[in-house]
């Protein structure tokens, strides 16, 4: 009865265990203090690793990454539709319009764990190692800092990670170099380590570009591979991101979607916008 009891207890600490990882990524002193926080027993680093190791043997993928375990991999999938994707956009819209640091926070704990960017096309990672790579990818854009990719061919490309994108359902990192803007697959990759502050910040923050579109158009609308939509407002009107586009190129093809479309930001090109629209009705002045 006694070896009863102490398996059932073990097999609590390991679901509760994995419940923690569930909900957000955690270090392992974190594991220790949210475990003892239970007041179930006495724990330590060495106990609680012997759990992360029982939930791996059956089968999850829990890694560390930036210190951090991670639960990168589990049995059953989620899969967004399109409408369920475009909810959970809405729900972090109503999250920040209420300015609430507690709410931010669960969303934010939300999003990571839904790891929404990657299911705009309601599909999932190709394996764990890719979520790997993509994880540390992720992880150098928001600490804005160079990276060091290593391919699985031994070759190695200094750059500055800065987005991540989709092309026919498959995820793309985005990576700004000397020679310009790349694409990489990230099942190519072998590692992606973080080095230096990126000198590059203010280069790729300025290449965004957010406009609005309404009426017919925003009907028929169909995304380029470098757009995604940020909103749907009650007036059909679709605010829509752009990034790397040619600034000259973009700023043409708007023109020509004249009254239906609106820049938002940067002011740079709203200003430009509004001086080739000045420049073009200056051609037909008296």
């Amino acid at each position: 009865m006694n070896n009863l009891r102490k398996i059932n207890i073990a097999s609590y600490r390991v679901l509760k265990t994995l419940l923690l990882l569930f909900e957000k990524d955690m270090t392992m002193n974190e594991l220790v203090e949210a475990l003892d926080a239970d007041g179930s027993g006495t724990y330590n680093n060495f106990v609680v690793s012997k759990y992360v190791h029982t939930c791996k043997s059956c089968g999850l993928d829990i890694q560390k990454i930036d210190g951090k375990y991670c639960l990168v991999n589990f049995p059953f999938r989620i899969k967004f539709t399109p409408e369920e994707t475009k909810l959970v956009f809405e729900l972090q819209t109503c999250s920040e319009a209420l300015k609430s640091k507690s709410q931010d926070k669960s969303m934010h704990s939300l999003l990571e764990k839904l790891h929404l960017p990657f299911f705009k096309s309601g599909v999932g990672f190709k394996s764990s190692e890719n979520y790997l790579i993509v994880k540390l990818f992720e992880k150098a854009m928001a600490a804005e800092s160079d990276v060091l990719l290593t391919f699985k061919d031994g070759s190695q490309k200094q750059c500055t990670p800065a987005d991540i994108v989709m092309d026919n359902d498959k995820i793309l990192l985005r990576v700004v170099s000397d020679n310009g803007v790349v694409d990489i697959y990230p099942d190519k990759l072998a590692n992606v380590k973080p080095t230096n502050k990126s000198a590059r910040k203010t280069k790729i923050s300025g290449s965004e570009v957010i406009y609005e579109l309404k009426g017919k158009l925003a009907k028929r609308y169909q995304l380029r591979e470098n757009e995604q939509i940020l909103k749907f407002k009650s007036d059909g009107t679709i605010v829509i991101t752009n990034k790397f586009e040619d600034k000259t190129k973009l700023l043409h093809r708007l023109m020509r979607y004249d009254a239906l479309c609106k820049i938002v930001k940067p002011q740079e090109y709203v200003d430009d916008f509004k001086k080739m629209i000045n420049d073009a009705l200056g051609n037909y002045g008296l």
